[in-house]
């Protein structure tokens, strides 16, 4: 293989990388490794691959064959951290996180996986305090600000939430990205149209992610006029404040000796409870797919 060649191959496997298409990646990879079965760089490359295919055991073991070959420690042990965080392994991807630390403590992007890993074991505190850190070392970083959106997401701050929600648009091109965290936004604001078109949009511009998808359909069915009464439930306490009210209100005409209106009331509850039951029924009747 020429020199001008193998260039070629780096930048086509680099903009695969860059898009997310790590399986059209794959075989320039393996072709790259077979001509020269010591590169660290392709090592590293084919983990990030078998990560994408969620073979996590598969990925870290190529990315200790890349530190083995002389590849960035700071990267190669943050890479074998959130290898271990995606299986729930928290302490190896503490200790993994660690290591990458010791070699490099000023870089903001692992201190903020450090701390999303610490939010996801429930640290709360030392969660915000290492995205504080990132987020003064590196305040322009989309990883930083998406990382510190999620932290606030996962707390439900709605102020903090549109602050990050802008910082991020403000240093991502991942209009994908852009679009999914506006859903999540709409999502906790309890705007599920808004959302499902936030995520309606996302798909058409990336309709291979099969994640993406399944939350359009998702908020496709919920959003749709026949769950009106499920979202009437949602915004007042969801279904045991509406039967704790129906036993009050019961009580109350008994009380009153309204005994007809009673009858009529505990009716109409009925055919509430009844109808909340069968709508996902009536849903896949009558409801067609839209986009």
């Amino acid at each position: 293989m020429t020199i001008q060649e193998n260039h070629n191959d780096e930048a086509v496997i680099a903009h695969y990388f860059t898009i997310g298409r790590f399986e059209a990646a794959a075989p320039l990879i393996e072709k790259w490794l077979r001509q020269d079965p010591q590169n660290a760089t392709a090592f590293y490359q084919m983990a990030v691959v078998e990560f994408s295919r969620g073979h996590f055991q598969e990925s870290r073991d190529l990315c200790r064959q890349a530190l083995r070959f002389g590849y960035d420690e700071t990267t190669g042990y943050h890479f074998i951290g959130s290898a271990y965080q995606h299986e729930g392994r928290f302490t190896e991807a503490e200790e993994a996180f660690l290591a990458a630390y010791e070699k490099d403590p000023l870089d903001g992007e692992l201190i903020a996986s450090y701390g999303s890993l610490m939010l996801e074991a429930g640290h709360d505190k030392k969660a915000f305090a290492l995205l504080e850190r990132a987020r003064e070392l590196e305040p322009y970083s989309q990883r930083v600000n998406q990382l510190l959106l999620d932290f606030y997401f996962a707390k439900a701050d709605k102020n903090m939430q549109q602050e990050y929600i802008r910082n991020v648009m403000e240093t991502s091109a991942d209009e994908v990205q852009n679009l999914t965290n506006m859903a999540m936004f709409h999502v906790l604001k309890g705007d599920l149209k808004e959302a499902r078109e936030c995520y309606r949009q996302a798909f058409l511009l990336n309709p291979e992610d099969r994640n993406i998808l399944a939350l359009l359909e998702y908020y496709d069915t919920v959003s749709h006029p026949l769950f009106a009464p499920h979202r009437l439930m949602g915004k007042i306490g969801g279904p045991a404040v509406v039967w704790l009210g129906f036993i009050i209100i019961g009580l109350l005409l008994n009380a009153l000796h309204l005994y007809i209106q009673l009858f009529i009331f505990a009716g109409l509850y009925i055919l509430f409870a009844i109808y909340t039951w069968i709508t996902h029924l009536l849903y896949k009747w009558f409801a067609k797919g839209r986009l």
